[in-house]
């Protein structure tokens, strides 16, 4: 039994008991994890409230994918502080005349809320397939240029996909390119809702000198239906001071680089990356982004 497991570690295993069979009791937890069924229904009644499982009589079973799929204004509601904060960090990394790619999502959103938010910034231009994140950034103009990239509406998120979208985004040179993600785990990598949005974040990537995934912690202990990349296949994954020291370290021993929200500050710009790479190691283009 798992008797010294964290509580973040401990609900990870839960659901990936719960994702394997489909649905597990209560008392079938309790016992495999050594702790009382108080302790597991408060676990579920977590994992329930992140969309990942349902509650049912006696137990729990896997969610839908309809009910993983929340709307942005369902999202937007939760963890409000952690994404502001890396929000404000990810903001940290953009530097003036440069081009930045910032995908749609809640934690994107607070990306653009900080970038608006940084009077000193001025001519740099934001690609977007996010309407509403176009939207925010508007208040910043003429510091920041937006353009959207076009495509197909994907009402729930406010956001455009297919190959419209796609056919832009091949014909941009960002310095750094930013996405949002449903999930991040070794074993998962980084995934997202559904495979439009997985293939534009992979475009996101490729276009940009310099990628970044933005996440709270919750998503730490969740996937998506569709994989984006490996964790090693960003330069960096930023997320928030609370996540659970064990799944840090499993997706560090992925090839993943994370980093705090807090750890960042002013001067950590992408151009000097003086605190956003690891010793000896190259953005995926094979040098300086700028």
């Amino acid at each position: 039994m798992e008797q010294r497991m964290s509580t973040a570690s401990r609900r990870q295993s839960m659901f990936s008991l719960i994702r394997a069979q489909e649905f597990v009791s209560v008392q079938a937890l309790a016992d495999r994890f050594g702790v009382s069924v108080v302790t597991v229904r408060s676990d579920l009644d977590r994992l329930a409230a992140d969309g990942l499982v349902r509650r049912v009589r006696g137990g729990a079973m896997i969610a839908a994918q309809e009910d993983r799929e929340l709307s942005f204004e369902v999202r937007l509601g939760s963890y409000p502080k952690e994404k502001a904060a890396v929000g404000a960090a990810a903001a940290e990394l953009v530097e003036p005349g440069s081009a930045v790619i910032l995908d749609g999502g809640s934690t994107c959103m607070a990306v653009a809320t900080a970038l608006a938010a940084r009077p000193e910034l001025d001519e740099v231009t934001v690609y977007t397939p996010a309407l509403n994140i176009a939207l925010a950034l508007e208040a910043a103009a003429p510091r920041i240029t937006v353009v959207v990239t076009g495509g197909t509406v994907h009402p729930k998120q406010h956001s455009l996909g297919g190959p419209y979208s796609e056919l832009i985004l091949e014909r941009v040179i960002a310095a750094v390119g930013f996405i949002g993600c449903n999930g991040v785990s070794a074993h998962d990598g980084i995934s997202a809702a559904t495979p439009s949005d997985a293939r534009i974040k992979r475009r996101i990537m490729a276009s940009a000198k310099y990628s970044v995934a933005v996440t709270d912690a919750s998503k730490f202990l969740k996937y998506g239906t569709a994989r984006v990349c490996d964790v090693d296949e960003v330069d960096l994954i930023l997320t928030s001071a609370d996540l659970d020291p064990e799944l840090l370290a499993s997706v560090a021993a992925g090839g993943g680089v994370v980093r705090m929200a807090e750890e960042i500050g002013a001067g950590d710009g992408v151009g000097g990356r003086r605190s956003v790479r690891r010793e000896g190691v190259q953005s995926k283009s094979g040098g300086s982004p700028n």
